[in-house]
């Protein structure tokens, strides 16, 4: 009940919902609260249907957010267990609502969050071989490295042709991370 104790405000806002005109201007209210870019358009029309002033409709989207973040943080998926985290004297009616919308919107905001997230590239996988330039006439042995990149928005390959001396950077470069790597697993 930490939750609940230290969250004192979000109820009260919360309470402002008291004023919409209907159960879908609520869920209305609750998919713009996880909108990444609230539109000013979108803040006016919800303070003025909610007679409030943009103050206080920022921090209700904020409030929203806060508690359907922590929903999903917290991994809760039932009516039963969402709906104790409001306050035993939280207005049932707003409650059941609040916690009927968390539920059938779980699924959507959860994969919007996780989509939303940073996250940085992955090698998937790598190849190697050498061979010599065709172009130059030196006949320079050349190491071709090619590697498949994971990102959020799919593969990417990254291909380097590498001399001797490039190589042996890049290894020493490497053998630098693994010790800095090592030092930070082993303290």
């Amino acid at each position: 009940h930490y939750f609940i104790q230290s969250n004192l405000s979000m109820w009260q806002d919360f309470n402002l919902l008291l004023q919409a005109k209907s159960k879908d201007f609520v869920l209305k209210v609750c998919h713009e609260s996880m909108n990444e870019t609230k539109s000013s358009e979108s803040l006016e029309i919800i303070s003025s249907t909610l007679e409030c002033s943009d103050e206080q409709t920022r921090s209700l989207l904020g409030n929203l957010e806060k508690f359907i973040t922590t929903v999903i943080q917290r991994e809760l998926s039932t009516a039963e267990e969402i709906a104790a985290l409001f306050p035993e004297d939280f207005h049932k009616s707003l409650g059941s609502l609040l916690t009927k919308i968390t539920v059938e919107m779980l699924p959507t905001w959860r994969k919007s969050l996780k989509e939303s997230q940073v996250s940085l590239p992955k090698l998937s996988s790598f190849s190697w071989s050498v061979s010599t330039q065709q172009q130059d006439t030196s006949n320079t042995p050349l190491c071709f490295l090619n590697l498949n990149i994971k990102h959020k928005s799919g593969m990417q390959s990254v291909n380097a042709h590498l001399t001797k001396e490039s190589l042996g950077s890049l290894v020493a470069g490497l053998k630098q991370i693994k010790g800095q790597i090592n030092q930070l697993t082993s303290s």
